[in-house]
């Protein structure tokens, strides 16, 4: 196998799978047909918010604004632990029958990567 063979295959690997790269979804308009897609890009939204949050709250000083900035934090990470992390496991279970079982882990490991993400530290 050559060199240009193996380029050329990844180059087709990398197509196939182009639609669920997380860093291309933030910045498209997410609206295709894909619902784990969409939900995952809503999902990572949502936890960029709440680190920015998060920093916010550690710069600054008023104490009271502090207190809401924690709580809209934990409001976002209740929302996502409750409602969209089971949505998301479910929606990567539907999709088993089409994707390769190493995508499938590479899903699972997504969403057990934002799972085990802190907002607050």
């Amino acid at each position: 196998m050559t060199v240009i063979d193996i380029l050329t295959r990844v180059d087709a690997i990398c197509q196939k799978y182009d639609k669920y790269d997380a860093e291309k979804l933030n910045g498209a308009n997410v609206a295709g047909e894909d619902p784990f897609a969409r939900l995952y890009g809503s999902v990572d939204a949502e936890i960029s918010q709440c680190v920015e949050k998060a920093e916010a709250a550690r710069q600054e000083k008023n104490r009271a604004t502090v207190v809401a900035l924690n709580a809209e934090i934990r409001r976002a990470k209740a929302k996502l632990l409750e409602e969209d992390l089971p949505k998301l496991q479910r929606l990567a279970l539907k999709k088993m029958e089409t994707l390769m079982m190493s995508t499938l882990r590479g899903l699972k490991n997504q969403i057990n990567f934002v799972r085990n993400m802190r907002c607050v530290e």
